[in-house]
């Protein structure tokens, strides 16, 4: 057995260099020194009452933060990532007709996932990836198939667009079906309507904190449905059922102070402009101008060479992210997320891409 104190280091690791990277993908982020710095102060075992005690702070604040009632909505934080906490609340809440509102290929995912679902019947009202919602098509299709659910993504992170959630809340209660949305990269920047029956997201994206935390926001009137326990939305509403992420706990905890210092949506619309100047003076963006979201834009490639423009930035010290599938060699993304995110940083990507 080592000596207590000493680091045993197989002789075939490969531990990471130390380096700086400024993430201009999605999510992970780069996170606040804060964070870092106050990670690994203690380690908790969940089922000490420090931790119980920390789970409920955390609650509390995100709804508070967010302007969710607690006696209408409960808020269960899962362990994994937002893809986890869309799967788990549809599997737990999600049936009969369903209606989704498609205009890229994460809300094409939910159809996935719903096709699954014994007892759910799905019907789609797409758009080209990229191109807004036509709110007149999915009302036809709402009044057509009469559904329990629409079904949607706020910020779709395929082209960056920022679908129109509060038009379709009033689409649903004007129809009297639920509303499903996975805004797991927009919450914390983008206000989220509270007509809403159930709302993913996580600890990343724009809370910009440690991935790690999944968490679904959902009414408590709305029914539940068996599924396999590690999915069950409601049993982690008030407990923890099993071996949660503890550190991506705590730094969530410290990631909801740094959000209350500030106007987190005025820092983003600051940057997302920052990107679209520093940007568009060398590439075109994929979207007008009022469909974007304040988080993530998308540029035409016009004939570039992803690879080497991701490779180009990675050189740098930056990383870009690709374009999905058969956008991969149309579009490159850029976010503007994270502590170490500002105007200078945006102005020499764009610099060192259109070299």
């Amino acid at each position: 057995m080592a000596a207590a104190g000493l680091r045993w280091v197989a002789e075939d690791s490969v531990p990471f260099t130390p380096r700086r990277q400024v993430l201009f993908n999605p999510g992970p982020v780069n996170l606040d020194p804060r964070i870092k710095e106050n990670l690994f102060n203690v380690e908790l075992c969940h089922r000490q009452p420090e931790f119980e005690e920390l789970q409920a702070r955390v609650r509390a604040r995100i709804l508070a933060h967010l302007g969710f009632d607690s006696g209408q909505f409960a808020l269960s934080l899962m362990h994994g990532s937002g893809t986890l906490a869309v799967d788990a609340a549809l599997t737990s809440f999600v049936r009969g007709n369903v209606v989704v509102a498609d205009n890229g290929l994460y809300c094409r995912r939910l159809e996935r996932t719903l096709s699954g679902l014994d007892g759910t019947k799905v019907a789609m009202c797409s758009s080209a990836i990229g191109a807004p919602l036509d709110l007149e098509a999915l009302e036809g299709v709402i009044e057509a198939q009469g559904p329990e659910w629409v079904a949607m993504v706020h910020h779709e992170t395929t082209t960056g667009i920022l679908n129109p959630l509060h038009a379709v809340a009033q689409l649903c209660r004007r129809h009297g079906a639920r509303l499903f949305v996975d805004a797991v990269s927009s919450l914390g920047v983008h206000e989220v309507d509270r007509v809403a029956d159930v709302v993913c997201f996580n600890s990343s994206k724009c809370l910009e904190s440690l991935p790690g935390v999944a968490a679904v926001l959902w009414k408590r009137d709305v029914p539940s449905h068996p599924t396999v326990p590690v999915l069950d939305v409601p049993a982690y509403a008030e407990s923890t059922p099993s071996t949660p992420n503890v550190q991506a706990m705590v730094a969530l905890d410290i990631a909801l102070d740094i959000l209350e210092s500030e106007d987190r949506p005025a820092r983003y619309r600051r940057l997302s402009g920052a990107v679209w100047a520093a940007g568009s003076r060398h590439f075109e963006p994929l979207l007008e101008e009022p469909h974007r979201s304040w988080v993530l834009t998308s540029f035409r490639l016009a004939g570039r060479d992803p690879d080497a423009l991701f490779s180009r930035a990675l050189e740098h010290g930056y990383v870009i992210y690709h374009g999905q599938n058969e956008l991969r060699s149309e579009i490159f993304r850029v976010a503007n997320m994270g502590a170490d995110m500002n105007e200078e940083v945006i102005e020499d990507l764009f610099t060192i891409l259109a070299s």
